[in-house]
């Protein structure tokens, strides 16, 4: 998945503590861009199941100043339960 959030600390930890929370397991992460207003990351995570699937979007954009930006399911060649999502 793509996500923009503020340029700013303790933005990209309280999406990864949501991420955590919420079962998500962070596969990787990079930094794409950042403008010193926002910073556009990508993240690929395994989800935990199709109800955090559908409604992870919603819970990012609860955090003041982060939008999704783009959310696409990977298939998994690894066998892992859960779907594997580009952020």
């Amino acid at each position: 998945m793509i996500v923009e959030l503020p340029d700013r600390p303790g933005s990209l930890g309280q999406v990864t503590t949501l991420l955590g929370r919420l079962g998500v397991d962070i596969r990787q992460m990079r930094v794409l861009n950042r403008d010193g207003a926002v910073a556009t990351d990508e993240f690929l995570v395994s989800v935990p199941g199709p109800v955090i699937d559908r409604t992870l979007p919603e819970l990012l954009e609860e955090i003041q100043g982060v939008r999704v930006r783009s959310i696409e399911a990977m298939d998994s060649d690894s066998g892992i339960a859960g779907a594997i999502v580009a952020v």
